[in-house]
């Protein structure tokens, strides 16, 4: 059975409304003979009769009445189409989604940033995939995400610069060690020490390493707030990312590191043309963008 042409669709639906073919004619900005010729067409090709011509003014059979009944529907189908086409063109609508590797980026970098775009572009559908740092790379180079928040190495990347982190150490509220302005490897190598897995076990290695020590790990953690829960009920001493903490740190000390570990945060693309124009919208916004990155608030020592 063939299709029928949008002009058999149309003028089959105005027809059923107008009972008159110059009226159809006029109404689709055709011949009157074009209109006659696609139905008759259209008659032909499928072998069922769709006019009833012996009656004025003309009605329709019941195979045209079905075809109306389904040209309704393609008619709003293509009106909504066409809607979300103009939406994508003006940037207005289509799907974004971002890389994040954990807390640093989804709870500290992201939500400032997504609120406001969000203000500008309601339309734009925003997904986040969540993992530690070499799974957010190894997704955004798959081409699973369309950008991503990194740290460096971001060598061969569209990058901008969104945000600097460090390292810190997290102790027990009253434990000796906060009293210091800041602690060394060997302070955290002789104290109980909880891991991070959100992936900044190779920069703590490192930092311990430099110093010729290891730390006394005794628990491998990989949510922050768990963290901080063993911290301050006095497991242990834990180092991680500061921009991976809430704003609000209870029963937990946030000392420095001495020496200080720093590392820059980008929001990165792959080079070139993005792949629709809802990446190009969010890129041209973040590049405009402040973003305001409170500090943790630790309970200050009485």
């Amino acid at each position: 059975m063939p299709d029928p042409s949008l002009t058999v669709l149309r003028a089959l639906k105005s027809l059923r409304d107008t009972g008159s073919v110059s009226r159809t004619a006029a109404e689709l900005g055709l011949t009157q003979s074009a209109v006659s010729r696609a139905i008759t067409g259209y008659e032909q090709a499928t072998g069922l009769t769709l006019l009833r011509r012996d009656a004025r003014p003309l009605t329709l059979t019941e195979a045209g009445e079905v075809i109306v009944g389904h040209a309704t529907d393609i008619d709003r189908s293509l009106a909504a189409l066409a809607g979300e086409l103009a939406a994508l063109r003006q940037n207005r609508a289509g799907t974004l989604r971002i890389g994040s590797f954990g807390p640093t980026a989804s709870t500290r970098i992201l939500p400032d940033l997504l609120s406001r775009f969000r203000k500008t572009h309601p339309r734009i559908t925003v997904s986040i995939k969540e993992g530690p740092d070499d799974t957010t790379r190894e997704t955004f180079s798959k081409g699973l995400t369309d950008v991503a928040v990194l740290s460096d190495p971001v060598d061969d990347l569209d990058a901008l610069p969104i945000a600097t982190d460090r390292l810190v150490a997290l102790l027990p509220d009253g434990h000796p060690l906060t009293a210091r302005p800041a602690v060394s490897p060997g302070d955290l190598a002789a104290t109980p020490f909880i891991m991070t897995l959100a992936g900044n076990e190779p920069a703590i290695l490192d930092w311990f390493r430099q110093a010729g020590l290891r730390p006394d790990t005794r628990h491998r953690v990989q949510q922050t707030h768990s963290i901080l829960a063993l911290v301050g009920s006095g497991q242990g001493a834990a180092i991680v990312a500061s921009l991976s903490l809430p704003q609000d740190v209870q029963g937990v000390r946030i000392v420095p590191l001495a020496p200080n570990t720093e590392r820059q945060v980008y929001l990165v693309k792959t080079p070139g043309t993005p792949r629709s124009n809802a990446v190009t919208a969010f890129w041209d916004f973040a590049q405009g963008a402040d973003i305001d990155l409170p500090a943790p608030r630790a309970p200050r020592t009485r």
